[in-house]
């Protein structure tokens, strides 16, 4: 009889340890102003998130065991090849035109395809993992990207291979942080969540390794920068062989090759299990559990002690869940995802979760609208009002970069201690982070010195670092697994998209002369500033399922 009450209680409130948060919400839907503002808006505990809470209990006994420590080290990774590469690419490009004789104002196609490329990989690749499983899309991402990536040195005189392979390659990065950040949250224990924040911390480093790279090859071996292109003069006279300008080919090479070992790691050292989380979700109960033992074997730790007759309790008690329970074959997957796309209903299936969805997508528009606008427009306003960037040679250009990326470090520090403050959490580290970001964005009109240059650039970078690594590492927590990654590519995709339209919008200002393009971008980091004011599930002190 005792036996008894004990699972009955487990299935009530969760776990001993994890009782508090499942009772703060398990109660009918609440969404009142109040409730929003200070982000304890709540749903109804589904049979499939009391499951999932059985599953948190036994990674929680795991704790920050060697697997953890694997997949985050992993996932990092995937976020340092997100700016390692934008930061190549862009350093090397301005050798590309050059031997490729691209015409003025052609220049941006390459990052409007790049663009477009992360938009549909984010996308596509949140879909892919929550159809067919996390652990093809960690793995395929990187393989995409290294392939494309290394067949960028391949083109000679062809501008347009360039855009498309770079596309091609874009698609299979767009996946990775969406992708990597779900996969950590669902990987550590329930008090270590925090730890997905720090991953941002790799982006920066990403930067720097890029730039240091990219000033060992593209800026040492390159053809002389007055020459023209070879396929712009006529035979015989001076121009931009290939063979004299093959850094930018080496750079490329390089991080493919960086990538493709990556790849080895996730697919041939390290063994990634499939999320038990999602295998739940497909009602593959048993499955699920096996990963948990395996999991625990990994560790050195005792086997866990869940079974398939706890979650049988579950549907006998609270209903069957079938809407996350029913298993398919893949044949019958694809089908139904073709006709219906259905699983994604439940992502609009309450108002809250809608309300979520829309104030998120505000957000991640606001944010890259407003670094868009910066990198597109800012050394021209600068330049401009007659303000030196310090970089007047080719080894002070490439210290400036160090100078102004790498205390990026900081704002994932920041990010770090600042998601556990009671008085602040995720919803108030984001409205902070991204309130100073926007300020330093307006502080660049009264800039007059090189050392306000990269002192105010520094700051605004440890800023975004810092809005960049509550809002990956929040966004995918307040979803279900069932969704989760679909909701994180989503969200991410139409950021890419608003950054691709930002540099239009800011283009008449840049006409005229004016530096309304800072408060263009100031105004679009604000407005991420303002609508995470009412994100109504703060997920300090919850359970993520």
């Amino acid at each position: 009889m005792s036996t008894e009450l004990n699972e009955k209680a487990d299935l009530e409130y969760g776990t001993q340890n994890h009782s508090h948060a499942i009772q703060e919400v398990d109660q009918p839907t609440h969404l009142s102003v109040g409730d929003i503002l200070r982000g304890s808006a709540h749903s109804a505990l589904t049979p499939f998130e009391r499951k999932a809470a059985l599953i948190n209990e036994e990674i929680d006994k795991f704790g920050f065991g060697r697997y953890q420590i694997c997949i985050w080290f992993l996932c990092g990774f995937g976020y340092f090849l997100d700016l390692a590469w934008a930061q190549g690419v862009g350093l090397v490009m301005t050798a590309v035109y050059q031997e490729m004789n691209v015409p003025a104002g052609k220049e941006g196609v390459v990052y409007s395809c790049a663009n477009a490329g992360l938009a549909l990989g984010a996308l596509s690749f949140g879909i892919i993992s929550d159809t067919f499983g996390r652990r093809w899309a960690f793995n395929s991402s990187c393989l995409i990207t290294s392939v494309f990536g290394m067949l960028l040195a391949a083109p000679k005189f062809n501008y347009g291979a360039i855009c498309g392979i770079y596309f091609l390659a874009s698609f299979g990065l767009g996946g990775n942080i969406p992708i990597d950040a779900a996969i950590a949250l669902e990987t550590l224990p329930q008090n270590r969540r925090m730890l997905v924040s720090l991953l941002s911390m790799w982006q920066p480093i990403g930067v720097v390794a890029a730039s240091g790279l990219a000033y060992g090859t593209a800026a040492k071996y390159r053809c002389d920068t007055t020459l023209p292109a070879c396929n712009a003069v006529s035979a015989g006279q001076a121009c931009c062989t290939v063979a004299s300008n093959m850094g930018w080919r080496y750079c490329v090479i390089i991080i493919g090759a960086v990538t493709l070992l990556i790849f080895a790691a996730r697919y041939l050292v390290f063994r990634f299990l499939e999320s038990p989380k999602f295998l739940l979700g497909k009602g593959k109960e048993q499955e699920a559990i096996d990963v948990l033992h395996k999991i625990a074997a990994f560790n050195r730790q005792a086997a866990p002690t869940l079974t398939v007759e706890q979650f049988a309790e579950i549907d006998r008690v609270y209903g069957d869940g079938a809407s996350h329970t029913h298993a398919a074959t893949a044949k019958d997957v694809i089908a139904n995802r073709l006709k219906t796309l259905g699983f994604l209903k439940g992502l609009f299936a309450s108002k809250l979760q809608t309300f979520t969805f829309v104030v998120l997508a505000l957000a991640y528009m606001g944010d890259y609208w407003s670094f868009n606008l910066a990198g597109s427009f800012l050394p021209i306003i600068l330049l401009r009002n007659n303000v030196s960037s310090g970089e007047t040679t080719v080894t002070s250009t490439y210290r400036e970069y160090i100078y102004i990326y790498l205390p990026g470090i900081v704002g994932a520090i920041l990010a770090l201690f600042s998601v556990q403050l009671p008085l602040l959490g995720r919803k108030w580290s984001l409205v902070l982070s991204a309130t100073l970001q926007g300020l330093s964005m307006a502080m660049y009109t009264q800039v007059k010195t090189t050392a306000g240059y990269v002192g105010l650039n520094a700051f605004e970078y440890i800023m975004q670092t810092f809005f960049n690594a509550v809002l990956y590492a929040s966004a995918p927590e307040v979803f279900d697994t069932t969704y989760r990654a679909s909701a994180s590519g989503m969200l991410s995709c139409l950021g890419r998209l608003a950054g691709i339209v930002a540099p239009f919008a800011g283009q008449k200002y840049d006409d005229a002369g004016s530096e309304g393009i800072l408060w263009l971008g100031a105004g679009g980091i604000w407005l991420s500033a303002l609508v995470m004011v009412f994100l109504p599930i703060e997920m300090r002190n919850r359970q993520m399922y």
